[in-house]
């Protein structure tokens, strides 16, 4: 007789996602102690992903008693169908999303925008710099893909089904880059609904496995054109 999955309790999920918010908002005044940004520009933004996901780990260990693996749903188990699955819809998200800035972001906007803080920063011209940021890059993709994936969306879809999951996990996810509204609002909002659809397509690569390491194959790969580009010094 198989058991119930035990319903995860939403304002303690709700209460972990406003912790995300609040620390988005408030660990850049770290900067007002001591300019980390002298030392290099990505010490807060890690700090912050960091605190997010101790954030998350605490509810999940404390409140859930749930480990690591269990809580974020990670496992190196049948590592090959993750890989795949993770491969399909990379491309498949690369080919909607070079399809949207092209047919949409650029006849509105004159110009292609990218979902990269440090493309936004410009390109250092230090290869140790730019092997920095490219490790951020991709510690900041696990990080979301762990919290918004294998943490959010799995709850909200114990609650409201896939469908609702996926629409309000990647809202959220979206809106978590409120950040982009600074560039103008034509801007951010061409960049909020390009982030709701890559969090869409590489979601659904959760779905096909039940295991965050998926999508976070996929969000890595769907980063690296961008990563490996600025990386190699090629953006200007």
């Amino acid at each position: 007789m198989n058991r119930e999955i035990p319903k995860p309790n939403l304002l303690g999920v709700g209460l972990v996602v406003l912790s995300w918010f609040v620390i988005l908002e408030f660990v850049p005044y770290l900067n007002r102690l001591f300019d980390f940004r002298r030392l290099n520009e990505n010490i807060i933004p890690a700090v912050r992903m960091t605190l997010m996901f101790l954030a998350t780990y605490a509810y999940v260990s404390r409140i859930e008693k749930k480990s690591f693996a269990a809580g974020f749903n990670f496992s190196f188990r049948k590592i090959g169908k993750n890989i795949i699955w993770a491969f399909i819809f990379s491309w498949i998200a690369l080919a909607v999303l070079a399809g949207y800035q092209f047919l949409i972001v650029r006849p509105l906007a004159s110009k292609t925008v990218e979902a990269s803080a440090a493309a936004s920063e410009g390109v250092s011209e230090v290869f140790s710099e730019r092997l920095i940021v490219y490790v951020y890059v991709v510690y900041e993709g696990i990080i979301e893909v762990l919290i918004f994936i294998g943490f959010l969306l799995d709850r909200l879809a114990i609650r409201w089904g896939w469908a609702g999951a996926l629409a309000v996990g990647n809202l959220c996810f979206a809106l978590w880059h409120y950040g982009y509204w600074r560039n103008g609002l034509l801007e951010g909002t061409l960049m909020v609904v390009l982030t709701f659809m890559a969090g869409v397509i590489i979601s659904l690569s959760y779905l096909k496995t039940k295991n965050s390491l998926s999508p976070t194959i996929c969000h890595f790969l769907v980063d690296s054109p961008m990563a490996i580009r600025e990386l190699l010094g090629m953006v200007v």
